[in-house]
Formats: C-alpha cells, sequence, structure tokens
C-alpha cells in the first residue's frame, strides 16, 4: 500500500495542467485578450493575430475581452 501511494503522488505531480492559450491583436499595443480567434471583439484588429498563454496576456496587463465573459 505505502509504494502503490508513492507511485500515485510521482504519476500525479508528473503532470502539468495545459495552458489556455489566447488571441491578442499585435505584439504590441493590445488591451484585451480573447479566447477565440473569431472573437467580435477582434474585427477591427488589423495586426496580425498573436497566440500567447492566458498567464502571460494577463501578465502584459490585458483584460478578457467583454464579448468573451
Amino acid at each position: 500500500m505505502k509504494y502503490s501511494t508513492i507511485l500515485l503522488f510521482i504519476v500525479l505531480s508528473s503532470f502539468r495542467p495545459v495552458e489556455t492559450k489566447v488571441y491578442i491583436c499585435g505584439p504590441t499595443g493590445a488591451k484585451k485578450y480573447h479566447y477565440k480567434e473569431h472573437c467580435r471583439g477582434l474585427t477591427a484588429c488589423r495586426h496580425e493575430l498573436t497566440k500567447v498563454s492566458e498567464s502571460q496576456a494577463q501578465g502584459y496587463g490585458l483584460t478578457l475581452c467583454g464579448w468573451e465573459d
């Protein structure tokens, strides 16, 4: 029992949660991030869409688009 508990702990601790990817308009100047590539809030975007992790977008000071929540 003790060894199976240790093995279970090792296996479960090796999994990392999948980071949510989001879209931002261009590499700079964005104010919001979007879960969907075709979000209504991105219709005015005239730059290339950049895909980043949600935590990275939040680290840039971006907030979730109002059409997404």
